[in-house]
């Protein structure tokens, strides 16, 4: 009996991808029982395109969502999710009916066979909860594999668990993006394991944090905020940026600008959004890497 699972894409202003996410879905070897498309309200050709595709095949379901000028792009791409997650909710389906859940971004091309190999990766590993692959991103004329930390399980390829999305209790709309993350930590919190492969491997076809329209740098200052919503300790943002900067384009000042998206953070003293317990858990798992990797010299991306 083939594994089953459902997938939720929420997309915005997608049309210049969502055809190539929506080929490399079709072309899989293990199809979904239902995909579910949230048009968050795409003012381009994003709605042509899916509902051409939705016609052909009666897996694919187009749904429009009206984009509520309130929200920040991350917040608003979580509620879409959420609102897909409802859709399957009033099926026949449920989320607790399926074996796994995932979640795709309408900017990426799988391989032919990723949902197929990631499956078996939860086969193998009985305590992983979340996964992944790794991406690819271009750069200039070149398709480069993106640095992921082994813990990391990118939101635009993620691949749940059935019974760990439910025990996680799902996204949270984090103002600055990061939700991903956020469900990393919840999952570890709980005693699942969160992995990314870096032998199934996909096309990002534009650089992660700028779906939004920003640029580079402005999406690493983002992503400061980002890291501080999440808790990150400070002597752990230090080494990951001191870590990035000479690997992550463009050097030195992609890690300053996500240092300093840290830093206003900080100084603005926003809430953050996670839970308490989930603070304390974080932290103490950062400096518990730290020390395990100034003990035994390890890379702070390998697994234990």
């Amino acid at each position: 009996m083939q594994d089953s699972f459902i997938i939720i894409t929420p997309a915005f202003n997608e049309a210049a991808y969502i055809e190539q996410t929506i080929q490399s879905v079709v072309a899989q070897t293990r199809k979904p029982l239902l995909w579910v498309i949230v048009d968050d309200g795409s003012t381009d050709q994003t709605a042509d395109i899916v509902k051409q595709y939705a016609q052909i095949y009666a897996w694919i379901q187009y749904v429009y969502r009206s984009k509520e000028t309130d929200q920040t792009y991350y917040a608003s791409n979580v509620y879409a999710i959420q609102r897909g997650l409802e859709v399957v909710q009033n099926s026949k389906l449920k989320t607790q009916n399926v074996d796994y859940f995932a979640v795709l971004d309408a900017d990426v091309e799988l391989c032919p066979d990723y949902y197929e190999k990631i499956f078996q990766k939860f086969k193998q590993y009985p305590k992983l909860g979340i996964a992944t692959g790794t991406y690819l991103e271009q750069e200039g004329s070149r398709w480069k594999e993106a640095k992921i930390d082994r813990r990391s399980t990118p939101k635009a390829i993620q691949v749940f668990k059935g019974e760990c999305y439910e025990k996680c209790g799902g996204y949270i709309p984090f103002r600055y993006g990061g939700e991903d993350s956020g469900m990393e930590i919840m999952a570890r919190m709980n005693g699942w394991q969160t992995w990314s492969f870096n032998d199934i491997v996909v096309k990002h076809l534009r650089p992660v944090g700028t779906g939004d329209g920003r640029s580079l740098l402005k999406a690493r200052y983002r992503m400061g905020f980002t890291d501080y919503f999440l808790a990150t300790h400070p002597l752990f943002m230090v080494f990951k940026c001191v870590k990035r900067a000479f690997w992550e384009k463009p050097y030195i000042l992609s890690s300053l600008a996500r240092l300093l998206g840290y830093v206003a953070a900080y100084l603005k003293k926003e809430n953050r959004q996670l839970p308490d317990d989930a603070k304390d858990f974080i932290r103490a798992e950062q400096m518990n890497r730290l020390l395990n990797m100034i003990k035994l010299g390890k890379k702070l991306w390998q697994p234990e």
